[in-house]
């Protein structure tokens, strides 16, 4: 889809090679891990040497022009959501970016660059890279902008202290004003020992890991078998990650067909948690019902992952 709302923007034949434009795919797309109610993270990379006079003038317009194909209704349903927040300085920031400026905001720290401290990546950011894989558009570009990517992930050392604190900061700031938890009311992404527990776990001791090539993949299920392998996650870590993970995704999925849209809450006393338990393959019981049990297998899940979470990241940010 995205090959062909660029192609279609760009006025390039379906057989010929797009110049001058790449979309950079992360978080799900980037990992190949998009499902129902998914958007699309992309960041629009040019090389301003193959545009126009006015380079990114053009190619500010051609990218709106593919979100707006791509975000249309049409005869298989509604369109894709695009969300563009992860290009240098979020939704502050261009649209689009030059290589060059991607490669300057990417720049490890330290670099004597000129720039003030603001205008550089954060550490949420260069996790954010670990995911990146291009979808479309410029191959050659491509290359070059993933290699960008690669190098600012994983190019450096991590202070793993300062690292893990800036996570788990994050971590916190998110479950507070995204989740908003309480009693019979959770959210599978954000919430407590919820999906992004088990991402960030990866992500940092991807990055603490980096120098094993093997560990370098956008795809999370992926990273957690290659960190068992090299024994960053020890066998009960591995196994609580991992079937946690496939859990709460499964149930994701699922939530998602049952309400129709992007739900990621889960109510204990919702209507339709009874629909939501069969749909996860439950039936009542003489001693259980099918929603408890739905509910006491999250609480399972999502404890032994905060669990791991606790002693990879939290532990990481005391030493």
């Amino acid at each position: 889809s995205l090959d062909s709302a660029m192609r279609l923007a760009l006025g390039v034949p379906r057989h010929a090679p797009v110049r001058g434009l790449c979309a950079m795919a992360m978080g799900k797309l980037g990992s190949r891990e998009v499902g129902y109610g998914s958007d699309l993270d992309v960041i629009f990379l040019y090389d301003p040497a193959l545009g126009p006079a006015d380079p990114l003038a053009y190619y500010s317009r051609t990218a709106r022009k593919i979100i707006q194909l791509l975000t249309m209704p049409h005869g298989a349903g509604r369109g894709y959501e695009l969300d563009t927040r992860l290009r240098p300085s979020g939704s502050q920031g261009l649209l689009v970016t030059s290589l060059a400026a991607f490669a300057r905001y990417h720049r490890p720290p330290g670099a004597d660059c000129g720039e003030p401290h603001a205008d550089r990546a954060a550490t949420w950011e260069r996790l954010a890279l670990l995911k990146a894989r291009v979808s479309s558009g410029d191959a050659a570009l491509g290359r070059a902008a993933l290699q960008v990517a690669r190098d600012a992930a994983y190019g450096t050392p991590i202070d793993v202290v300062r690292a893990a604190q800036s996570v788990h900061e994050l971590r916190l700031r998110m479950e507070r004003e995204l989740a908003r938890e309480r009693p019979g009311r959770y959210d599978v992404k954000f919430g407590r020992g919820g999906l992004l527990d088990v991402d960030l776990c990866v992500q940092l001791l991807q990055l603490r890991h980096g120098a094993h090539e093997q560990v370098r993949t956008p795809q999370t299920h992926r990273a957690l078998e290659e960190l068992a392998q090299i024994g960053a996650l020890d066998p009960r870590q591995s196994a609580w990650l991992r079937e946690g993970r496939d859990f709460l995704l499964q149930l994701e999925q699922r939530m998602r067909i049952v309400h129709g849209d992007g739900a990621h809450l889960l109510e204990a006393e919702a209507l339709g948690l009874r629909a939501l338990a069969r749909r996860m393959g439950l039936r009542d019981r003489p001693a259980q019902t099918a929603t408890d049990t739905l509910l006491e297998r999250y609480r399972q899940a999502t404890e032994r992952i905060r669990s791991c979470y606790d002693q990879i990241v939290v532990q990481a940010a005391r030493n």
